[in-house]
Formats: C-alpha cells, structure tokens, sequence
C-alpha cells in the first residue's frame, strides 16, 4: 500500500490550517489576558483608595461619636440644673407662703383689731388709761 502524495498535502494543508486556527485563539486568549490583567490593577487601585478613605470615615465617625457622648452628658447636665432650679424654686415659693399664712403680724384680718367711734384704736393712743 502506497501513500498518496496528494493525501499527504492535504494533511499537511489542514493541519497548518489548524495550527492557524489554534495560534488565532491563542492570540485572543492573550489579549482578552492583558484587559483582565489591567481590569484587575484597576481594581487594586480602587480598592486601595476605598480602603484609605475608609480608614478616614472610621476616624472621622469616631470622632463624631465622641463628640455626640459629650454633648449628650452636657445636656443631661444641663436638664439636671434645670429640674434642680426648678425645684428649689417651687420649695422656696412653697416655704415663702407657708410662713406668710402662718405669722400673726402678717394677717390682714381688719376685724380682729377693736376700733373706737373716731377710727383711732386703744394701742394708738398712748400709755394706759
């Protein structure tokens, strides 16, 4: 059995054909690489720079809260001095009354003191009688 020339050609044609075919694909799965490779540094670039303003944002919202604690405790301190003055201004007014209605000299009770027919009382007049 002898091997056709012509088939060897042919097989020799289809195989480079291949070897084409295969070299194209290669050079696209090298290309498609490249853009993956710079998409993927691009990405490194941005996920550093997201990282660097999140260390920002952590500090700064630190900060923030500690500010808010602090004037949180100012104003329960001032709530505090509020309802203390409040109320010791509530006793005072309270102790003020009490006193008042309680003192004898502090009565207005006109009724209580005799009065002669000239409008003058017995005390007004002078040492005994």
């Amino acid at each position: 059995m002898f091997f056709n020339p012509p088939d060897k050609n042919s097989q020799l044609r289809q195989a480079q054909e291949e070897a084409e075919e295969v070299k194209v694909i290669m050079m696209d799965n090298m290309e498609k690489t490249e853009e993956r490779k710079a998409k993927l540094q691009d990405l490194d670039k941005r996920a550093e720079e997201l990282k660097l303003k999140s260390k920002s944002f952590h500090k700064t919202s630190m900060k923030v809260k500690e500010q808010k604690k602090c004037d949180n405790i100012k104003a329960k301190w001032k709530l505090i001095a509020v309802v203390a003055a409040s109320a010791i201004i509530v006793i005072l007014v309270a102790t003020f009354m009490l006193v008042n209605r309680s003192s004898p000299e502090n009565t207005h009770d006109i009724g209580s003191i005799p009065m002669n027919e000239g409008g003058i009382t017995p005390t007004t007049i002078g040492p005994g009688k």
